[in-house]
């Protein structure tokens, strides 16, 4: 069975892991001490068989909305593909849960109860490796993309925003390092006030910025283009759809208390895919490594 891998930057180095949860770096508490205001958050009883949350003060789970075919179209090449789950974790978390159990589920125009329908190893990739997931039943499809799942106690913790692409002039003074700026070695995203670019420094490298819609930097981290020996995908080319190791933006959602919204990155790697979680943190965001997942060896 191929395992999946977490990701842990600088070093750069992987553990393999056959049980890897995500947003489970570290084991949560069915009740804790929020750090710096002495609250203590508990978990209701008829929720004390859902999965372990990493971050009480942003409750759930990442989920996937799925494509139903494994052939066509997709958005995203990570999506799992199922004819009959909407919603699916890369997970081994939700193995002890019952089938049936409900949570919420949203994603951008979408709130809705949805059920557990199995966990179970599910194929996945381009050899349909057994890998291990939770899917999730709901009554209308879910877009490909990054999808938040809450336990019913706090269906209306956050609300999901819609992540869209930014027009070049519509880019906030100071975010951008060059002027004039080169269309071609920018691109950008909005979701809700916060602004996302991406804009290439060298040939295969790229500044990841994030700020808000006055142009204040919330976080700012450089990124490189993955490559192998070889002509092909030596350079940066924000024409392609995606290009190994350099990220976007496929979800982002808008927690109570948080002027910042929690923001999902996506990269593909040379042979899966990982996911990043930017945590807001007062008025900067946090990077969190929330996992990987073998696809497809190149």
């Amino acid at each position: 069975m191929k395992t999946l891998k977490l990701s842990i930057p600088k070093p750069k180095t992987q553990i393999s892991l056959t049980l890897l949860s995500f947003l489970l770096l570290f084991p949560g508490l069915n009740s804790c001490t929020m750090g710096g205001n002495n609250t203590v958050t508990t978990i209701p009883e008829a929720e004390k068989d859902l999965p372990e949350q990493r971050f009480l003060e942003f409750p759930g789970w990442l989920g996937f909305g799925t494509k139903v075919q494994q052939e066509g179209v997709s958005k995203f090449p990570f999506s799992p593909t199922s004819g009959e789950a909407q919603i699916a974790m890369f997970s081994e978390q939700w193995s002890l849960v019952d089938p049936g159990t409900p949570v919420v589920a949203i994603a951008p125009g979408i709130r809705e109860e949805v059920t557990l329908r199995r966990w179970q190893n599910e194929p996945y990739g381009c050899n349909n490796s057994p890998t291990p997931m939770a899917t999730f039943n709901a009554s209308q499809t879910i877009p490909e993309g990054a999808v938040w799942v809450l336990p019913p106690s706090q269906k209306d913790a956050a609300k999901a925003l819609t992540v869209e692409t930014l027009p070049i002039e519509r880019i906030p003074e100071g975010v951008l390092r060059r002027d004039p700026p080169d269309p071609e070695q920018i691109r950008a995203w909005e979701a809700g006030g916060t602004i996302i670019v991406l804009e290439q420094t060298t040939e295969t490298t790229a500044m990841l910025t994030v700020a808000d819609n006055a142009g204040t930097h919330l976080y700012a981290n450089p990124v490189e283009l993955l490559v192998m020996p070889g002509p092909i995908g030596e350079r940066i080319d924000f024409s392609r759809r995606f290009q190994p190791g350099i990220p976007q933006p496929i979800g982002a959602f808008q927690f109570q208390n948080n002027a910042v919204p929690l923001l999902v990155l996506w990269r593909s790697s040379l042979e899966g895919h990982s996911f990043e979680a930017l945590i807001p943190r007062g008025d900067r965001l946090e990077s969190i490594d929330v996992g990987s997942v073998y696809y497809c060896a190149s």
